[in-house]
């Protein structure tokens, strides 16, 4: 970490600070993540899969470092903040910056699936924006190989309680023997869309019990003043049945994209 200089805070999670950083005798900004050490595990993970990514919507990984009371991650520094600043300061986003910004999640989120990599963290405040106003998935750390995944693993990741945000998460996650798959990354994408256009997730209970019951017997609200291809395409992602969910090879031809997603 001495090749670095740290500046302003630019973000903070449960376990984690983000703040501004820049390589020394150089000009080249970086974002610099300090984790509690107790959080190795989820760590090791997101560093041994970021290591094999490289799109230009998956945010950049340069480096990672232990120090005696943290760890550190070295990222490339996005000025636009994440999508949940974004929300929470402007409400609602127009229909044709939703398409803009919906492409590049689908994009991101096309390339991890044909490297069979389940993302499993899809949510606003992981998504980063740079300047240029370019949007880029971040935070692997609940991400799985599919290579990785035997029975053995399944079974005991079912037995587990459910990693994630419960807004985003997809009804068939609550199930005792639920499972993170693309599938429910297609819901979380579906939660994201929605909540852009309306300033707030499509099922958002207070307590647990009565969202989770929401997720799983309320139908997907209408988006006022959107089109219907938009709504069809929230309504066709939000399908509470994982079999029936849109995938990739209706969803990337879906009329709702001004070309198709590659």
């Amino acid at each position: 970490m001495n090749n670095f200089h740290i500046y302003e805070e630019v973000g903070r999670g449960k376990f984690s600070v983000v703040y501004k950083g820049r390589k020394k005798k150089s000009i080249d900004y970086v974002a610099v993540k300090s984790i509690e050490k107790n959080r190795r595990k989820k760590v090791l993970n997101e560093v041994r899969i970021f290591h094999s990514l490289k799109n230009r919507h998956i945010l950049k990984f340069y480096n990672w470092y232990e120090t005696r009371n943290h760890l550190w991650i070295i990222f490339e520094y996005c000025a636009g903040g994440d999508l949940f600043q974004l929300i929470e300061q402007d409400k609602k986003l127009p229909e044709e910056t939703i398409e803009k910004f919906g492409r590049d999640l689908a994009q991101g989120l096309y390339y991890l699936h044909t490297n069979s990599i389940i993302y499993a963290d899809l949510k606003p405040s992981n998504v980063l924006m740079n300047e240029y106003n370019t949007l880029k998935l971040c935070d692997f750390g609940l991400s799985k190989k599919l290579t990785d995944l035997t029975q053995k693993q399944t079974d005991e990741d079912a037995s587990k309680p459910k990693s994630g945000t419960p807004y985003y998460m997809a009804p068939e996650l609550f199930a005792d023997d639920g499972v993170y798959s693309f599938y429910s990354d297609m819901w979380a994408l579906g939660c994201v869309l929605y909540e852009l256009a309306t300033g707030k997730p499509p099922f958002a209970a207070t307590g647990l019990k009565d969202l989770i019951q929401e997720i799983a017997e309320k139908e997907t609200p209408q988006v006022e003043g959107f089109s219907p291809l938009f709504n069809d395409l929230i309504k066709r992602l939000l399908e509470k049945d994982p079999v029936k969910r849109i995938y990739w090879e209706h969803l990337r031809k879906h009329p709702f994209w001004a070309k198709e997603i590659n």
